[in-house]
Order: structure tokens, then sequence, then C-alpha cells
């Protein structure tokens, strides 16, 4: 296997590994759990930040792929797609910052988290994150599909 693939694999793989420890994170809290909730939260964000690196890395060695359909396929089918991911992607990056920036400063300053009052503002952006995060990870994988099987060059 070559390094290429080892990188798309990577950055599918992470990704997907964030989003099942974020949607743990999410079964913690409304548990009220709030220790597992952190910690998990914590190691989905890490997980997105290796993604990022895996992806930049990726785009930085190799360049973007190619679509091998029509041209028709790439702005009917492929550009749609392509621009609700990057949409997706980046309102999540985003929101997942912005919001473990406040999970993390409520829980240092003694609050214990999203139960507490002042922290609905980060229990509605959890809930948004959670739909941002499950769409961006449906258009990876059409992307992905798109490019490498469906409309190889």
């Amino acid at each position: 296997m070559d390094v290429k693939s080892l990188l798309w694999y990577a950055v599918l793989g992470s990704v997907t590994c964030a989003y099942f420890v974020a949607l743990a994170g999410v079964r913690a809290a409304q548990s009220h759990d709030v220790r597992h909730h952190s910690r998990r939260m914590i190691v989905a964000c890490t997980v997105v930040g290796i993604w990022l690196v895996a992806y930049v890395l990726k785009q930085a060695l190799f360049g973007r792929e190619q679509f091998g359909g029509t041209t028709e396929q790439y702005w009917r089918l492929y550009m749609p797609i392509f621009v609700t991911h990057m949409a997706l992607a980046v309102t999540t990056i985003i929101l997942g910052a912005y919001n473990l920036y406040m999970g993390l400063h409520r829980l240092r300053y003694g609050s214990v988290g999203a139960m507490a009052a002042g922290m609905t503002t980060h229990r509605t952006l959890g809930h948004i994150l959670i739909w941002t995060f499950s769409g961006t990870l449906l258009t990876a994988y059409l992307v992905y599909m798109m490019i490498f099987i469906w409309y190889r060059n």
C-alpha cells in the first residue's frame, strides 16, 4: 500500500473514530456523567486534530484528487456535495473549538458542565455540533466514494 492510500485511510479512519468518541461523550452528557463527558470530548477533539494534520499533510504532499466523471456530473453531483461538505466541516471545526473552550473554561472555574446554570449555550451548540459533525462525516464518505470508487480517473 502506498503512502497516499495510507493517508486517506488515516483521514477517514480518524474522523470516523472521533465521531464515535463524540457520540459516546454525548451519551455521557445525557446521563449527567460530566467526568466521562469531558474526557471523551477532549479525546474526540484530539482525534479531530490528528485528522486535520493528516488531511493537511495529504493535501500538501499529493494535492487535490481529480474527479473522474463528466463535466456535467462534476457540476451537478460532485460540487454540490463537496461545497456542502466544506461548509459543514468548517462550521463543525469552528463551533467545536468554541464549545470545547466553553466547556473547559466552565470546568476550570468550578461549573459542573452543561447541567449547571449558564451552560445552555454549550448544550445548544452541542446539539448543533452532533448534526453538523454527522453531515460532515456523511458528505466526506460521499466525496471519497465519488472520487475513488464511482468516478475514478
